[in-house]
């Protein structure tokens, strides 16, 4: 799937698309700059539901097809705006360095990271092994222990690379 396939299968309810500026107050407000891909991303769609099944895949082997329920992105609706995403990351649970991007049909969120160290890189959060203590260290998270971030690509686009939609 390419960024403009996934886009295509999202509302947007009305939304303008952001333009560069809103794009910018984004990253200020969370403040960190956003990978390449991902910022090309949000200037295509302002987030919202999504359309259709997607089908995950990691390294061209299927790891479930949950539905893809939400993309984050400008919107003002707390479960589909970015920097929301970002001021509630401690009561989701969201490892510390991470911003959550997309919910699949079961909650779980798809989080990129902003660590100069991980830049980009793409982690699905499974709550059912959350700690449910707030916001872990990415390292404690990702661990054999607790296995609750799960590296799902190096990059958004290897991401959407690997998804395929089951109209």
């Amino acid at each position: 799937m390419t960024a403009d396939e996934l886009a295509s299968i999202i509302d947007d309810a009305g939304y303008s698309l952001p333009n560069e500026s809103a794009i910018s107050d984004i990253e200020t407000l969370i403040g960190s700059t956003l990978p390449e891909d991902y910022r090309a991303f949000l200037s295509l769609t302002p987030g919202g539901q999504v359309y259709g099944r997607v089908l995950f895949s990691l390294s061209g082997e299927p790891v479930g097809t949950e539905r893809l329920s939400r993309v984050a992105g400008v919107r003002p609706e707390p479960d589909l705006s970015l920097v929301e995403r970002f001021h509630s990351a401690n009561d989701n649970d969201v490892p510390l360095g991470l911003l959550s991007i997309m919910t699949d049909g079961g909650g779980n969120d798809i989080a990129i990271s902003l660590r100069p160290d991980r830049f980009g890189e793409i982690f699905f959060l499974d709550h059912e092994v959350s700690g449910g203590e707030g916001s872990p260290a990415l390292e404690e998270a990702e661990s054999d222990d607790w296995a609750y971030a799960i590296k799902f690509a190096s990059s958004f686009s290897e991401l959407i690379n690997g998804f395929t939609v089951d109209r």
